[in-house]
């Protein structure tokens, strides 16, 4: 199994290039990333799913069963608002537009590791989030 692990920040230019991380970039071995918006209205980034592993996660349809209200909505979030994008020779993804705007992304992108996939966050917003689950963390301790 991938597992992608750690924090790293890497640049983002004016044309939505950056590199992925290269320990991320070994585990990929090549293969393609689906990219998605979180689906947190606390926390927004993008993120970042080796092909064979969103592939592995979804499910298969039979075209004659109607699908659920809820998996008809799933199916708008997770599959068809969607970028698909493969690294260049030196490591580089481009990110589409609307994702560097949905995420608030100017000049650098954090890559936070998630085992199976990774995420992409502005810098600032992604300490905030790891700060915020080491208090919720301590907080739990401390009542244990």
């Amino acid at each position: 199994m991938t597992q992608f692990r750690g924090k790293f920040t890497n640049g983002l230019d004016k044309k939505g290039r950056c590199s992925v991380p290269a320990s991320f970039r070994a585990r990929l071995g090549g293969d393609a990333l689906v990219l998605r918006r979180s689906v947190s209205p606390d926390h927004l980034y993008i993120e970042a799913w080796p092909v064979s592993q969103f592939d592995a996660a979804s499910r298969d349809t039979n075209p004659l069963n109607p699908l659920s209200p809820a998996q008809d909505a799933e199916d708008y979030a997770y599959i068809v608002d969607v970028a698909e994008v493969t690294p260049d020779p030196d490591g580089r993804i481009i990110l589409p537009r609307d994702f560097i705007d949905y995420a608030g992304l100017t000049d650098e992108v954090a890559f936070l590791g998630r085992l199976n996939w990774f995420e992409l966050w502005q810098p600032a917003a992604a300490e905030r989030r790891i700060e915020e689950a080491r208090r919720a963390i301590a907080t739990r301790a401390a009542a244990a």
